[in-house]
């Protein structure tokens, strides 16, 4: 039975809750209304280029930081798949207990370390959004009352000293995240970072155009993927459809991806990428 077919019935008849075998021996649990997780499995890979650019480009021996992890689909791919260390940082409790759940079916406790907090430019304590699923936020409604009071960290808190990719998900406060973390992102170990843009800085003033900009001083340029031909290149211009991926060094990340082991996506039908 396909995994659409099997989510149908389970999310119907158990429960709508499902163990998918995923990508080479990771897995993930889905239950109904998770969709940063369902679309990996009607698509195999729910955000393809940039699910595949992070499979290809990293080795045992990198990081990984996912800031805005939700319920951990890239640190499963991260840390399931490749077997490399990863952060993670997830604001909501409710989410930030499903994330544990990845973290134990697929056994990689001691790879993943799970922080219960959201990153900003300073450390302190702020409201986030809790009933808007993988589209919650910082809240900028003072009259919301579903929110929760969250700590909240800086990535400066952290010195890298392994090549790493970072992935932002943070639903408009990237500007905040880049801010407090200027040493972080500077650090030339801090190679690749794929981030999405649409908008959503605008409830905080911020255009994703200030957002490419500070990105980019801090040595990186936006490039596309294609992950058939493992061919990597620079794009004029960041993409206003998904993430953007970005790189400090062109030639650097697409010599990696070109020379990526394979891996096999079950959910599109054991296709090899």
């Amino acid at each position: 039975m396909t995994g659409f077919f099997r989510w149908q019935v389970g999310s119907k008849m158990l429960g709508g809750r499902l163990i998918v075998d995923w990508v080479d021996d990771a897995k993930f649990i889905v239950q109904k209304g998770e969709t940063g997780l369902t679309g990996n499995l009607y698509c195999g890979l729910m955000e393809y280029e940039d699910m595949a650019f992070l499979l290809h480009y990293l080795r045992e021996t990198d990081e990984f930081y996912d800031v805005g992890a939700n319920v951990g689909a890239y640190t499963i791919l991260a840390s399931g798949v490749r077997g490399c260390k990863s952060y993670t940082f997830e604001p909501l409790p409710d989410t930030y207990d499903r994330l544990l759940d990845q973290i134990k079916i697929n056994r990689i406790d001691e790879l993943v370390v799970p922080n219960n907090k959201g990153v900003g430019a300073e450390p302190s304590v702020l409201e986030f959004t809790s009933n808007l699923n993988c589209a919650n936020h910082v809240n900028t409604d003072p009259n919301n009352k579903d929110v929760v009071s969250v700590e909240v960290t800086t990535l400066d808190s952290i010195d890298p000293d392994h090549s790493s990719i970072v992935k932002v998900d943070v639903e408009g406060y990237e500007s905040f995240v880049l801010e407090g973390g200027k040493a972080f992102f500077g650090n030339p170990q801090v190679a690749a970072l794929i981030v999405e843009l649409n908008g959503s800085g605008e409830k905080f003033g911020i255009s994703d155009d200030d957002i490419d900009r500070k990105i980019r001083s801090f040595g990186f340029v936006a490039v596309k993927y294609d992950p058939k031909s493992r061919s990597l290149n620079e794009a004029g211009k960041y993409n206003t459809g998904g993430n953007t991926v970005y790189v400090k060094n062109v030639e650097q990340a697409a010599q990696r991806c070109a020379s990526a082991e394979e891996v096999t996506i079950h959910t599109a039908g054991d296709v090899r990428i």
